[in-house]
């Protein structure tokens, strides 16, 4: 066989990649009777040729053996009635002979599922038989473990081909043994290069330490969530390849930052700083991050076929406009999007990117403590500039009124009623506006009615509560509906003022608000649907809507007339204040919610079971470990053990061993220097006997030995009064995690 002998783990997370692949077989059998035959199948070759290797049987005759062994198993599921105490009879060998011969027939005219009997089974079993003994035979006597997972591979397509139904669950259980065996590779690899004599310190790829426990967890969420997530059932949320490989075009595949709005109000570092402003903006504003200008059924994102550039636009000196200078000094918040007052036109960050279409500045490398200055055209025209645009002024700029085909229809409706008396665009979003400001609509941040395509109807009809988040996604997907182009801006609210001259904008400033296309004389402009928010540059929101008379530059001349749904219940005097939605009785809504709340309870079950397992795996790994240490038949072998336990004990007191250091030099200098205190004599005993141990031709005595560990659980004793239990546990798993099962510190040289 090969020239070194297969570690034990490696070999059976070869075994598990047939055993894997024939999982795919839940979509052509029916029942599970045919899972332990299987499974059986996919283990043999792997057993039988590892003890093939370690009896040092002839290859040939290990290959006869997993041969013999693989007919007799097919036999067997084939007609046990035919066999006689397991053992195969002319009756049974005949009949295997013609199930064997039918099975391609089986192939081609059988309709899932089947039933897992007879030829179809024995098919089966002799498929994954052979897939894993070719498996072991390249692995072994080809030394090419990597190409072992071809013929796995072609197991698992062959079988996924002839099923039907359902293919996640057994695609994700078959890739999750690829990567449990890729890690158990890697692993191998590492402990082989590694010498007898290296220090207990182990350098072990983050890959081995976490891939096991990472790749199972991720599968795990994937298989629960992966269908209702963006592009599982349509079109890819942001098709960031579209940008080609321009600068920054990797920035574009992000998540949504709507989803972190609610976090940061809700969040217990709500009262953070995270970036102080000097603006010469008297009444401060709002400091936009990000623009969020495509809608699809999945929430809003980013366009993704726009490409960064480098340069900022410049001034585009509409009526109403002004310059204002800002400089901002960020503190905790990820300087990757930088904040700044609508519309940026300079800034003095270098390498700082643009997208063109939002107006979003950003870094390809975020850096922390950013002081920079930004220069900003900031947009309040008159009245009569913002009446004067029609919805001709609007059409070019169709992409920012496209909703997706599934776009409620009550929704659209409910749009259309509230903005019926309006006549210009500006009049139709300041009502829309209006009505959001007012009773039932309420201001709650304990909503989360999440992206689904059902959360608007939710929050319109059912609801009628949410923060920012809700109300600017509502507002801006309401305008699309009545042909008002509109996107999502995402940033923070103005902050505190404060007597050193700065605004300090804390977590809970995070806010998101709409911006509507006003035509090329206006550009993009704000408003404020969330009650209890007004704009400080336009004044919009708050008050505003209810005393638009008092205004003469944020209210439109549509502002008298009270525009409502004609579900609504209103005299024809009624004030803004008194306008009462009243929806029409619906159908029960849709049940995404529920499924959502399904999928996540499943999901964190199966974290709790996965973690719960693997504090119970890490548990017996240390005690086994210690075990194994402390009752190794080998002297020499009992005494480096010994070290290596007390090395970890010591590592749970903060005492970590430089690997520069001698074992003498460990116990004499540095362990007391770290404060060893009391477990500091037993400790240089240990040493001395780890030296001899080490480097001496002389096996250490068996009184030694006991002497080493006596040492272990003196040191153990000293430190107990100061290290607290759960840390000496969790240093002790955590290093039995990065630990391979034999290490070879504790090796016999």
């Amino acid at each position: 066989m090969a020239a070194h002998r297969q570690l034990s783990y490696v070999v059976v997370t070869r075994a598990l990649l047939t055993g894997g692949a024939t999982l795919a077989l839940a979509r052509v059998f029916s029942g599970a009777s045919w899972v332990a035959p299987l499974l059986l199948a996919a283990a043999l070759p792997a057993a039988i040729l590892t003890l093939g290797e370690r009896r040092r049987w002839p290859p040939l005759a290990t290959i006869g053996v997993a041969l013999g062994t693989g007919a007799w198993l097919a036999i067997l599921v084939d007609d046990p009635s035919e066999t006689l105490a397991g053992l195969p009879t002319p009756s049974a060998l005949a009949t295997a002979g013609h199930d064997l011969a039918h099975a391609p027939h089986i192939l081609r005219s059988a309709v899932v599922p089947v039933a897992p009997v007879e030829a179809a089974l024995m098919l089966a079993v002799v498929a994954a038989f052979v897939a894993a003994l070719v498996t072991e035979l390249i692995a072994r006597q080809l030394e090419a473990p990597v190409g072992a997972i071809g013929p796995s591979v072609a197991l698992f397509v062959a079988m996924s081909a002839l099923g039907s139904g359902r293919w996640a669950p057994t695609t994700a259980c078959y890739a999750l043994v690829v990567v449990e065996y890729l890690v158990a590779l890697q692993h191998s690899e590492l402990e082989t290069r590694r010498t007898w004599f290296q220090s207990a310190k182990n350098r072990r790829s983050h890959v081995v330490t976490g891939g096991a426990a990472a790749g199972a967890l991720v599968v795990a969420v994937a298989i629960t969530l992966g269908p209702g997530m963006p592009g599982a059932r349509g079109e890819a949320w942001i098709r960031y390849r579209s940008l080609g490989s321009g600068r920054g075009s990797s920035i574009l595949n992000v998540t949504s930052p709507l989803v972190s709005v609610g976090a940061k109000l809700n969040g217990q570092n709500s009262t953070k700083e995270v970036f102080s402003v000097r603006t010469t903006e008297a009444r401060g504003d709002y400091w936009r991050v990000i623009a969020l200008d495509q809608f699809q059924r999945d929430g809003w994102g980013l366009n993704s076929d726009q490409r960064a550039a480098s340069k900022l636009p410049g001034p585009t000196h509409r009526p109403g406009t002004r310059l204002a200078t800002q400089t901002f000094q960020l503190g905790s918040i990820d300087a990757r999007w930088l904040p700044a007052a609508y519309r940026p036109i300079r800034i003095d960050v270098p390498g700082a990117q643009v997208l063109p279409g939002s107006t979003s500045l950003f870094l390809d490398n975020p850096l922390s403590g950013l002081t920079y200055v930004v220069e900003s055209e900031i947009s309040n025209p008159d009245l009569s500039v913002l009446d004067s645009v029609t919805f001709a002024d609007l059409r070019d700029m169709s992409a920012d009124v496209a909703l997706p085909s599934t776009f409620s229809v009550r929704a659209r409706k409910f749009a259309q009623d509230v903005t019926r008396d309006a006549e210009t665009p500006y009049g139709k979003a300041f009502a829309l506006m209006n009505v959001f400001q007012h009773a039932p609509f309420t201001y709650d941040q304990s909503v989360n009615l999440g992206t689904t395509p059902n959360a608007l109807n939710q929050f319109l009809f059912e609801t009628q509560r949410g923060f920012c988040e809700q109300y600017a996604a509502a507002f801006a997907e309401l305008a699309r509906a009545i042909g008002l182009p509109a996107r999502v801006a995402v940033g923070y609210q103005r902050g505190t003022a404060g007597p050193d001259g700065l605004w300090h904008v804390k977590e809970l400033d995070a806010h998101a608000w709409p911006e509507v296309w006003l035509g090329q004389r206006v550009g993009w402009y704000r408003f404020e649907p969330t009650p209890g928010r007004t704009d400080p540059v336009t004044g919009l929101g708050g008050s505003a809507a209810a005393d638009s008379a008092g205004s003469t530059t944020t209210t439109p001349t549509t502002a008298a007339r009270t525009t409502t749904p004609t579900t609504a219940s209103l005299t024809p005097n009624s004030s803004p204040s008194q306008i009462q939605v009243q929806p029409p009785a619906t159908p029960a809504g849709s049940r995404t919610g529920a499924h959502v709340l399904t999928a996540l309870a499943v999901t964190l079950a199966i974290a709790a079971v996965a973690f719960g397992m693997l504090l119970a795996a890490l548990a017996f790994g240390a005690w086994r470990r210690t075990r194994r240490r402390r009752h190794d038949p080998d002297d020499r072998r009992r005494v480096l053990g010994a070290w290596t336990e007390a090395l970890e004990q010591l590592s749970a007191a903060g005492i970590e061993r430089k690997p520069s250091t001698t074992s003498l030099e460990f116990a004499l200098r540095q362990a007391p220097a770290l404060g060893a205190g009391a477990a500091g004599p037993p400790l240089m005993v240990l040493a001395r006997l780890h030296t001899a141990a080490m480097y001496s031709r002389d096996a250490p005595s068996s009184d030694e030995a006991d002497e080493a560990w006596a040492g272990v659980d003196a040191i153990a004793g000293a430190l107990r009064a100061n290290v607290p239990r759960a840390r000496r546990l969790r240093v002790r798993w955590w290093s039995g995690l990065r630990r391979p099962a034999r290490h070879r510190e504790d090796a016999q040289p």
